[in-house]
């Protein structure tokens, strides 16, 4: 006689011709789990309970916060503020458009 637990893990023969008895008809639970699990591992890096100190701490000793007043000069954001010797500075612009108007109302 079949025990109810063979029964139960006999598997299921189903037609698996196309996408959608695919989709259907197969279980990936299992797999959706596992991948899962690798996936958290990858993000948070393991389990910080099996590393040791050094790797889950560091001490930053780069310059990078250390600048001086010469590194800050010589950066392409504030070459922006300098001012420009190149471009000639607009003089007058609004008493040459008051006179053409005043030229053109009294003709």
């Amino acid at each position: 006689m079949v025990s109810t637990e063979q029964i139960l893990n006999k598997r299921k023969r189903v037609s698996k011709k196309n996408k959608k008895s695919w989709r259907k008809n197969t279980e990936i639970q299992d797999v959706e789990k596992f991948l899962e699990a690798k996936l958290r591992e990858e993000r948070t890096g393991g389990n910080p309970m099996e590393k040791k100190n050094k790797d889950l701490f560091y001490i930053d000793k780069s310059d990078i916060f250390q600048t001086t007043k010469s590194k800050l000069a010589s950066m392409k954001c504030h070459s922006d503020l300098q001012i420009d010797t190149r471009v000639a500075p607009v003089v007058g612009r609004e008493k040459q458009w008051y006179q053409r108007r005043v030229r053109d109302t009294t003709i």
